[in-house]
């Protein structure tokens, strides 16, 4: 077999296969008659067609062997959703309370019920409780006056403290958590600055039968829970309650717009007098926060110690909560979105894309935003490291 030849064949094969055989019968078409002076060039009309077919399957087979490369976008990446990062630990509560009040949840005091703030339309501030099993709320003080701070309320031992403002006034105030009538052990005059902003009390804990807390102005002070005078705790001065019984110097500021702050960068127990001092890594001279045990720079997070340095899965910024979270900002392919980052386990749970008009409020123990029509808790103390 000629050339030629081995090239018609192929092509009438290929011609073949490209015919769609649906198994029905097909009747042969009737035959046309041609005059005789059309015969002398249907054998090359034939041959001329065979020669187009051999030109097109060749053309295909080209297109069909070289074919362009796909381009395929690239992927947004983002953290899982936090429900799945920390299941058990998120819960979706109403957003108001009785009588149609904004709630404000402040503090997990079991895995099961959460406590914040009610704000009656009128009236006082009220504390209340809400049970995430029989989805009830629960009154558990009336307040007398607006003076419930805009600090979080803080829970142990049984009690629940919040320091406030009367007047020019700073106070700090108890209630057992099982309800009853507030109780004052605490009240100094405020100083008021050059720019007539008042300073108040900052972080606040309640432990050992005592409340803890320190005043902007520095310095850590307690006083029994059954009522006494309120005293300084010697050695404090210059320093701010971090986590009891730790205390840190510098403060961490977040309205100072300082690049080169070193928060916290000395720590002291307050019981036992034991330091623990920042050691950054190489080359790291300032940083946004530290705690007891964690430290981060907004890109990277280590050890006090200035071990396990690495690299944070977006952009952290604030204060740590509970020593070990932080709010991200994650970026990809041009968006962006917000999430809680844990320095002690490198994890991060998803809470929303932005632009979304929601705020993360990131407490000790307790992250919450609010959402259209209810308020998305976490509960930070239930997680595990």
């Amino acid at each position: 077999m000629t050339g030629i030849e081995e090239r018609l064949r192929d092509a009438l094969a290929a011609k073949a296969e490209a015919v769609r055989d649906d198994g029905r019968p097909r009747s042969l078409p009737a035959p046309r008659e041609r005059s005789s002076g059309a015969r002398w060039w249907a054998p090359l009309a034939v041959a001329a067609a065979i020669l187009i077919v051999v030109a097109a399957t060749v053309a295909v087979t080209r297109t069909v062997t070289s074919p362009a490369p796909a381009v395929r976008p690239t992927p947004v990446t983002w953290a899982p959703p936090i429900e799945q990062v920390w299941p058990g630990t998120v819960h979706e509560i109403p957003a108001k309370g009785p009588g149609g009040a904004m709630f404000m949840p402040d503090v997990f005091v079991s895995d099961r019920v959460v406590v914040g703030r009610g704000y009656p339309k009128n009236r006082p501030p009220e504390i209340w409780s809400y049970d995430l099993d029989k989805r009830t709320f629960a009154t558990i003080a009336r307040l007398r006056k607006k003076d419930v701070g805009n600090h979080p309320l803080v829970f142990g031992d049984g009690h629940l403290a919040w320091s406030a403002f009367s007047g020019r006034m700073k106070k700090v105030w108890t209630v057992p958590v099982t309800g009853g009538v507030p109780r004052r052990i605490a009240s100094d005059r405020a100083t008021v600055t050059r720019d007539n902003m008042t300073l108040g009390i900052g972080r606040l804990a309640v432990a050992d039968g005592q409340v803890v807390w320190s005043p902007d102005e520095g310095g850590v002070f307690r006083a029994p829970l059954k009522g006494g005078k309120a005293t300084l705790i010697d050695g404090t001065k210059g320093y701010s309650l971090v986590e009891w019984p730790w205390a840190g110097s510098p403060r961490n500021d977040n309205l100072a717009d300082d690049f080169s702050r070193r928060p916290v960068e000395h720590l002291k127990n307050v019981l036992t007098g034991e330091r623990r001092d920042v050691v950054p890594p190489s080359g790291r001279t300032s940083w946004t926060d530290c705690g007891v045990t964690w430290c981060f720079n907004g890109s990277e997070a280590w050890r006090r110690d200035g071990t396990g340095l690495r690299k944070l899965p977006g952009s952290a910024h604030g204060e740590l909560s509970s020593g070990r979270f932080a709010r991200l900002l994650q970026e990809a392919s041009g968006k962006q979105a917000i999430g809680m980052h844990d320095l002690a386990t490198g994890r991060t749970g998803l809470l929303f894309q932005l632009p979304t008009p929601t705020t993360l409020h990131l407490r000790d123990g307790i992250a919450w935003l609010q959402r259209e029509r209810s308020t998305l808790v976490i509960n930070l103390a239930a997680i595990g490291r």
